[in-house]
C-alpha cells in the first residue's frame, strides 16, 4: 500500500517558467469537481467550431463507489477575455442529468444524421447510456442499446463490418471484484444504421481479459478493416483481427505477453505506413512500452532502443496521447502519470524519444491523472489538454498551451487505398496529423477527389470509421482517370495523396479470374490474410504519402496497483 502525500508550496510569483510548456486554466473553465473521473472526451457537440469537454465520473478502484454525474461542459469561445468564464456546464441537457457510474464517455455520429451523439459506459455492473442529438437537443436513447447489465472499462465506435455505420466494441470486465474475478468479454454492438445496436456475441472471441481499463479500434495489418486490441491488468493484452466483415478471431500470439497494461495509444512512430502501439505500465518495474509494427500486424517489443531513461521512469502512468508538440511533422508523447509529473517525450522523427528539455510538461498538480486528450480548445493554433482526475477528490484541470508549444504549420499524413484497375466503390484512406485520438473537430475537410475523363472533376466529402480512417463511395457509372484525398485540418493545412490503379495479378496473384484460384491466399479473396503482395503495395503507398504531403502546403490513500 502506498500513501498519496500532497505537499503544496506557495512562492510569491504566479507566472510560470518560460519553457513550461502549458499552465492551469481551470478555475475560468471547468470551476470546482471533485469526482472520481476516468476517461474523458473532446468533441464539439453542439457545430459552433468550438471544442467541448466531457467527463466520465463513477469509482472506486476494485469496488463500487456512490453514483456520480456525468459531465458536460460546453466551450463558449470567449477565451481572449481573460476575467470571463469560458465555458458552460450543459449536463442537464446534454446528458439529462445522468448520476451513476461510468469509465468512458464517446460522441461520435451513431443514427447517420449528420450531429454527434453521446455515448456513456456503464460500470460496475450497470446499464450503459445513449443520448442521440435531435433537432438541437439531446434525448435518452438508451432503449435502443441491449439491456444489459455491464462493467465497461473502455468502448470505442467504428464500422467493423463495412456497412456504413458506426458500431460499439467494448471491454466488459465481468461481474464481481475485478481484481479476482476470472474476467470478462469484449462485445459487439453491431449498429443497424439508425442508433439502434444488437449484441453480435458469435462474431467475437470467446476469451476471458482480466480487467480492462482501455482498448481500441485500429487497422494493425492496414487490410482497411478495424482489429480489435484490449489491455489487461491479466496475464496480458489482447489482439482479435477482422476478417473485413466485423468477425473476429484471437491473434494475440501477435502482441509481447506483458501484464498490467492499462493503456493502447496508436501512432505510426516511424513513418513506415503502419500502426505502432504505446502500453502503459506493463514494462520492467512499471514502465511503459512501444510496441513496433513489424509491417504484418504483429508487434516487436522496441523500448530499450526507442523509449528509455528519463522519457521512460518507472512511475506509475495511467494514459497518453500522441501530438507533435514541436511541429516538426512527427507525433511525440504526452505522459498522464499518477505517481508523477505528467512528460513530454520528444520524437526525433525516427521513433526514437528523448525527454523534452526545460521545465516540465504541466503544472504539477494534476496527481490523480486517469484520462488525457487534447484539443485546440481557445483557438490559437497549439494543442491545449484537458485531464480527468479520478481516485482521489482532484479536480478536472484544463491546461492552455503557452508558446513553448508551436502552432501547427504541418500538413497533414494521407495514405490511399490502391484500387483495381477499372474497379468502381468505395476507397478508403488513413489520415493522421500526428495526434491521437482523431476526431471530426480537427478537420476542416477529408475529400476524395476523381478526375473525370469527360468534365470536371468530382468532389465526394470522406467519412470516418474508425481509428484514423475514412471512406468514401464513387457513384456507380462515373468514368474517372484518377483519384486521390485531399485532408484539411483545423489550421488550414493541407494534403493530398494520389491513390494507385494497379491491376488484378498485383492484388491477387497470378489466380486473378481463375475458377478455381491457382493460388489462394491473397488478401482480398474469401478466406484469405494480408500476406499477399497488398502488403509491399501498401507500404510504398504509405511511405510515399508522407514524403509527397510535406511538399503541400486532497490526499487520501491510494493502493498500490503493482
Amino acid at each position: 500500500m502506498r500513501a498519496l502525500i500532497v505537499v503544496v508550496v506557495v512562492v510569491g510569483s504566479t507566472v510560470p517558467a518560460v519553457a513550461q510548456k502549458w499552465q492551469d486554466a481551470t478555475p475560468t473553465c471547468l470551476g470546482t469537481t471533485a469526482e472520481w473521473s476516468s476517461k474523458l472526451e473532446l468533441a464539439d457537440i453542439d457545430g459552433d467550431n468550438q471544442i467541448d469537454i466531457l467527463v466520465a465520473n463513477g469509482g472506486n478502484y476494485n469496488t463500487p463507489g456512490p453514483a456520480e454525474p456525468t459531465r458536460v461542459w460546453k466551450n463558449l469561445g470567449n477565451w481572449a477575455d481573460g476575467a470571463a468564464m469560458h465555458c458552460s456546464e450543459i449536463s442537464a441537457t446534454a446528458v439529462g442529468g445522468f448520476t451513476g457510474s461510468s469509465r468512458v464517455i464517446k460522441v461520435a455520429d451513431v443514427d447517420g444524421d449528420g450531429d454527434l451523439d453521446i455515448f456513456t459506459g456503464g460500470s460496475w455492473h450497470t446499464q450503459a447510456k445513449l443520448y442521440l442529438r435531435d433537432g438541437g437537443s439531446w434525448i435518452d436513447a438508451s432503449a435502443q442499446l441491449p439491456q444489459q447489465l455491464t462493467s465497461i472499462g473502455d468502448a470505442e465506435l467504428g464500422d467493423v463490418d463495412g456497412d456504413g455505420d458506426l458500431d460499439l466494441v467494448f471491454a466488459d470486465w465481468g461481474t464481481g471484484n475485478p481484481a479476482t474475478n476470472a474476467g470478462g468479454l469484449t462485445r459487439l454492438y453491431r449498429n443497424d444504421g439508425t442508433g439502434h445496436f444488437t449484441e453480435d456475441a458469435a462474431a467475437m472471441p470467446a476469451a476471458l481479459v482480466k480487467w480492462s481499463w482501455d482498448m481500441e479500434l485500429v487497422d494493425v495489418d492496414n487490410d482497411w478493416d478495424l482489429d480489435i486490441v484490449v489491455a489487461s491488468k491479466g496475464a496480458k493484452s489482447f489482439l482479435f483481427k477482422n476478417d473485413g466483415t466485423g468477425h473476429f478471431t484471437d491473434a494475440s500470439t501477435g502482441l509481447p505477453a506483458f501484464s498490467n497494461n492499462y493503456e493502447f495509444e496508436a501512432m505510426d512512430i516511424n513513418g513506415d505506413g503502419f500502426l505502432d502501439l504505446m502500453t502503459i505500465n506493463d514494462g520492467p518495474g512499471g514502465t511503459d512500452l512501444l510496441l513496433v509494427n513489424r509491417g504484418d500486424g504483429t508487434f516487436a517489443d522496441e523500448t530499450s532502443t526507442r523509449l528509455t531513461g528519463t522519457a521512460n521512469p518507472a512511475t506509475d502512468d495511467n494514459a497518453a496521447v500522441w501530438l507533435d508538440a514541436d511541429n516538426d511533422g512527427d507525433a511525440d508523447l504526452l505522459v498522464a502519470s499518477l505517481s508523477g509529473r505528467d512528460r513530454l517525450a520528444l520524437n526525433d522523427g525516427t521513433g526514437h524519444f528523448t525527454l523534452a528539455p526545460g521545465d516540465e510538461a504541466t503544472p504539477d498538480d494534476t496527481p490523480g491523472s486517469l484520462g488525457i486528450a487534447v484539443g485546440d480548445l481557445d483557438g490559437d493554433g497549439r494543442l491545449d489538454v484537458v485531464q480527468a482526475q479520478g481516485e482521489v477528490a482532484f479536480p478536472e484541470k484544463v491546461q492552455l498551451a503557452t508558446a513553448a508549444i508551436a502552432v501547427d504549420t504541418q500538413p497533414p499524413v494521407v495514405a490511399v487505398e490502391a484500387l483495381m484497375m477499372g474497379a468502381i466503390g468505395r476507397v478508403h484512406a488513413r489520415v493522421h496529423d500526428h495526434q491521437s485520438p482523431s476526431r471530426m473537430h480537427d478537420w476542416k475537410s477529408v475529400e476524395l477527389h476523381t478526375s473525370l475523363g469527360h468534365g470536371a472533376p468530382l468532389v465526394i466529402p470522406m467519412h470516418w470509421y474508425g481509428e484514423y480512417l475514412w471512406f468514401a463511395d464513387i457513384p456507380a457509372g462515373t468514368q474517372y482517370d484518377s483519384y486521390e484525398v485531399c485532408a484539411t485540418d483545423r489550421q488550414n493545412n493541407k494534403a493530398c495523396q494520389t491513390g494507385a490503379t494497379v491491376g488484378a495479378d498485383m492484388l491477387f496473384g497470378d489466380d486473378a479470374g481463375t475458377t478455381p484460384p491457382s493460388s489462394p491466399g491473397g488478401c482480398c479473396e474469401t478466406g484469405g490474410n494480408a500476406s499477399g503482395s497488398l502488403v509491399p503495395l501498401a507500404l510504398v503507398l504509405m511511405l510515399s504519402a508522407r514524403s509527397r504531403s510535406r511538399t503541400r502546403g486532497s490526499g487520501s490513500p491510494r493502493r498500490d496497483r503493482r
